[in-house]
């Protein structure tokens, strides 16, 4: 076996755990009635084969998860549930191959030598972490209270996660290239439009897969361009210019924004939000999070200790780089959203609006994972790395290994 090809399997291999990790876990939350899996298999999907097609849109109108399984269902005669573990496992196979691929193109572009091996274990790990869960403390349940970037029992939001990573990353590179750099991730200097057809079609498949991520990533990616284009009227730069870069930028978002716009009316206008008794509405500060910790901010340092801990060591380079400042700005408006807005009625205790604020600790979680793995590697080019900075990056190696273990012992609670 050559060099090519045992790579190919360091690479593989981890996808395939997660794939055979997630089937099982279907299996296993099938069981459970009160289960995110068992509702969208013996709820939603039942509704589309039962009640026709139209009536499970309305019900369930972010479809890309479900498609398949019905696709699955109806012409290769495969059982829903099994079609659900099929799908599960894919989506989650995908997110680690989208991110292994995403520190892979980072490290050759900023010259980090990470081997294959090392960025098959950092992006497993990544794919799995959770917050730290302590039963003691008032932060809440492990997920519930908490929350996580990787919900592992919620299938349609981890069908969301490789196309966020992947948007994420071009409007990032988008950025760089548009102030004279080069991207960090794909060649965006070549061609800049074809990548933002690319962040068209991301941004509108993960709207197809649930709206949560382009609720909280368009309005951050709104604010940091308006901010940008009010600074440059006041400086007499070239503003024009801008607010034409502005308009590209609104046009990728538009086909996700349209299909948003038709959820949010066959959810709320035709019907489709069963056994509602309200809608949207505006809350009042945390009340839905409290709804499930005692100490909202314990449970933010819970979740995102790692992110924390690495915009505090490297808080300067950090903030330098577009991939940094775009992460915090998605997680702020996210947070925002979890603290602000809610369904009324009896689904405000359904907390429909965390899921766009986690989708905001992905951002800046990987933000974070890579701004820590280009520390480590210029450490070791620079080979003068004094005490206190070799304590910092064992620190941040520590913690992120932490997170990684409550990962693990959260899978074996799915796991049964």
């Amino acid at each position: 076996m050559n060099r090519k090809e045992n790579e190919k399997l360091i690479m593989l291999l981890p996808a395939a755990v997660l794939f055979a990790l997630m089937y099982r876990i279907v299996m296993q939350e099938l069981i459970n009635p009160l289960s995110d899996m068992n509702g969208h298999v013996y709820v939603y999907i039942l509704g589309f084969l039962q009640d026709g097609f139209w009536s499970g849109f309305k019900e369930v109108p972010y479809l890309l998860w479900h498609l398949p399984v019905l696709v699955m269902y109806r012409f290769l005669h495969i059982p829903l549930e099994n079609g659900a573990g099929l799908v599960s496992g894919f989506f989650a196979a995908f997110g680690y191959l989208v991110t292994y691929d995403l520190i892979r193109r980072f490290s050759e572009k900023k010259g980090l030598e990470i081997g294959p091996l090392t960025n098959a274990a950092v992006s497993f790990g990544f794919s799995v972490v959770q917050g730290i869960y302590v039963d003691f403390w008032d932060a809440g349940e492990r997920f519930n209270g908490i929350f996580s970037m990787n919900p592992l029992h919620n299938p349609t939001h981890m069908a969301v996660r490789p196309f966020a990573m992947l948007c994420f990353a071009l409007v990032a590179d988008l950025w760089t290239v548009e102030k004279g750099g080069e991207g960090s991730f794909f060649a965006v200097e070549r061609d800049p439009k074809k990548y933002k057809w690319l962040l068209m079609l991301y941004l509108f498949l993960s709207a197809m897969a649930k709206p949560v991520f382009a609720e909280m990533f368009v309005p951050a990616v709104a604010f940091t361009m308006l901010v940008r284009w009010i600074c440059k009227m006041v400086r007499k730069e070239d503003a024009k210019a801008y607010f034409g870069e502005c308009l590209q930028m609104l046009l990728c978002a538009v086909p996700a924004l349209l299909y948003i716009l038709l959820q949010f009316l066959a959810y709320f206008a035709w019907g489709g939000s069963y056994g509602s008794d309200g809608g949207f509405t505006l809350t009042h500060w945390m009340e839905v999070w409290s709804l499930f910790s005692e100490n909202v901010l314990l449970s933010i340092l819970c979740g995102m200790a790692f992110p924390i801990w690495i915009l505090v060591i490297s808080g300067k380079s950090f903030l330098r780089e577009e991939m940094g400042r775009l992460a915090l700005i998605g997680y702020g408006i996210g947070l925002l959203e979890a603290a602000l807005l809610g369904e009324s009625g009896v689904k405000l205790s359904h907390g429909d609006f965390l899921w766009p604020m986690m989708c905001g600790m992905l951002l800046w979680w990987l933000a974070a994972l890579l701004q820590l793995l280009r520390l480590e590697k210029a450490s070791e080019k620079s080979g003068e790395t004094s005490i206190l900075q070799s304590l910092f990056l064992h620190a941040s190696w520590l913690l992120f290994l932490a997170h990684v273990i409550f990962g693990i012992i959260y899978l074996k609670s799915l796991l049964g």
